[in-house]
């Protein structure tokens, strides 16, 4: 069957999917992975967007759109647990504190500034200054020499200032 991007008939067939699958994945969603209710559509209409844009490389319809809900299902409880992470072990006399402001944002620039510096260099810091390996081990992994670590470290440590000030510098207009 031939249908033209955009005409009545591929609407249609999108509309019959969607009508077909949609009770599943919402299930799928609930029983399965434990989505909120208030939750479960939009992760629906999340997957189903994708569907829509992926349609012509996409082989098993049924698969696509199981493998979408799961995926998303997944990823909306790693997000959820970070979210968790952050404010559940707060107790509600430090939540309002300047203090703990100033922490959160802390921790929100930091986690933003790592997320803008390369792999390389956040293997590098990770593993220089969070598992305390030395040069010469990070070297041997790298097959480069220790001078060239503490170069590396030092470009990166760098980055890392630059970026960080340009997150947390702030502009009056």
């Amino acid at each position: 069957m031939n249908i033209e991007v955009g005409s009545t008939d591929e609407r249609s067939s999108i509309e019959g999917v969607y009508r077909e699958m949609a009770v599943l994945l919402r299930r799928l969603a609930l029983q399965r992975y434990g989505i909120p209710v208030e939750d479960v559509d939009c992760l629906v209409h999340d997957v189903f967007a994708t569907y829509i844009t992926q349609r012509t490389s996409v082989r098993s319809i049924r698969a696509y759109l199981i493998g979408g809900i799961c995926n998303a299902s997944r990823q909306y409880w790693r997000e959820r647990r970070i979210v968790d992470t952050l404010f559940t072990s707060l107790d509600e006399e430090r939540a309002g504190t300047p203090e703990f402001v100033d922490h959160v944002v802390l921790q929100v620039a930091l986690g933003a500034t790592l997320a803008r510096l390369g792999a390389r260099c956040r293997e590098t810091l990770r593993r220089y200054y969070l598992e305390g390996q030395s040069t010469a081990e990070i070297a041997n992994d790298m097959d480069t020499s220790s001078g060239n670590v503490l170069k590396i470290l030092h470009d990166c440590r760098k980055r890392a200032r630059e970026v960080y000030l340009s997150l947390t510098q702030v502009t009056t207009t």
